[in-house]
């Protein structure tokens, strides 16, 4: 059995049909939906650790961001997911297609789920999270440290952490809504990283990425620090 599709403990693992259905769905649904431009998918390293931290504009930048801007480059993606996409008929799909659940609002409550994450970004895979946790529309939230920190970890191996960001150009149906998927440089993570400057840095990236600007201060042991000018 491939790398790809390897169970690890509480959880079943990635299935081939869910990566593939998702695939096929994902390229049928972002084509008709979407007039899509990908930069930068060669910045995505085509084996080892990497960490993609995404802006998250709309639930569709899950199939865009996976179908049109990671899948290209690699296929070992694991995804930090909402906890309750976990529940009900259509549970064992997302987890299938490599979802890992997390509770966003209260992350220590997911320490296992979040260890899980740490472990296979440290086997070697691509994980994918979101670190504002949630929809911001024309903005950028900011960026929680919790889960990238509880993922990251300290790794004995440097991590290669890419920054994605999502620029739409919104039309009224029935014209394709435009959007371009920009994807930054890898910068590498090692045990001697501060994970909330670290984050921050990305953070600004991302913005830029996706022509915005990010405005919130770094926070450090509780207490907000002046960036350097």
């Amino acid at each position: 059995m491939s790398e790809i599709y390897k169970k690890y403990d509480g959880h079943p693992g990635k299935k081939r049909y869910a990566v593939f259905l998702l695939e096929w769905f994902g390229q049928i649904y972002t084509r008709l939906r979407f007039k899509v431009r990908v930069d930068g998918i060669e910045n995505i390293p085509s084996t080892g650790s990497v960490l993609i931290v995404a802006k998250h504009v709309r639930n569709s930048d899950i199939p865009l961001g996976l179908v049109r801007g990671i899948h290209p480059a690699r296929w070992d993606v694991w995804c930090i997911m909402k906890d309750t996409l976990a529940k009900g008929a259509v549970a064992n799909f997302f987890l299938h297609c490599g979802g890992i659940p997390v509770d966003r609002k209260n992350p220590e409550k997911s320490k296992r789920d979040l260890l899980l994450a740490r472990k296979i970004l440290h086997d070697g895979h691509l994980v994918a999270l979101f670190p504002e946790q949630t929809h911001f529309k024309g903005k950028m939230g900011k960026g929680r440290t919790p889960g990238f920190r509880f993922v990251i970890g300290r790794p004995d191996n440097p991590v290669q952490v890419v920054p994605l960001g999502f620029d739409y150009r919104f039309h009224k149906f029935p014209r394709r809504t435009e959007v371009i998927i920009r994807i930054g440089k890898p910068t590498a993570y090692d045990r001697h990283s501060v994970p909330e400057v670290f984050l921050h840095d990305r953070m600004h990236e991302i913005a830029e990425l996706s022509g915005l600007e990010y405005t919130h201060e770094v926070v450090t042991r509780g207490k907000p620090t002046k960036e350097k000018t």
